[in-house]
């Protein structure tokens, strides 16, 4: 099991990726960074479906979708000065709760 949590941060890490690497070439139109964005792309779904092997679907979406959320809203905030207002930052704290939740309804099932 924790080799697929592995996998699950490889496809986090690589989604990040691939969003911050639109973010700076989507405005450019760099063929060569737009083909290592769609790579970093498919690099995430690869690792998301190799974690899915032995973590549950809403698990792992929950989980792959809820902290890449909150790294690009964290990257976004300090590299690209976007500003995240108190309701935003309220809606992160409510995903990240109810993903921690989740994980916590799974791990009492397999017990």
């Amino acid at each position: 099991m924790p080799r697929a949590w592995f996998f699950l941060l490889m496809a986090i890490v690589s989604e990040v990726s691939s969003v911050i690497l639109m973010k700076l070439y989507s405005t450019q139109g760099n063929l060569t960074g737009m083909l290592f964005m769609y790579f970093a792309i498919g690099l995430s779904f690869t690792f998301m479906a190799l974690a899915l092997k032995k973590i549950s679907l809403a698990v792992a979406y929950a989980t792959w979708e809820s902290l890449g959320l909150l790294a690009i809203a964290v990257i976004g905030s300090f590299f690209f000065r976007e500003h995240l207002s108190v309701l935003q930052l309220t809606g992160i704290g409510l995903l990240l709760g109810g993903v921690v939740v989740v994980n916590i309804a799974e791990n009492a099932q397999n017990e």
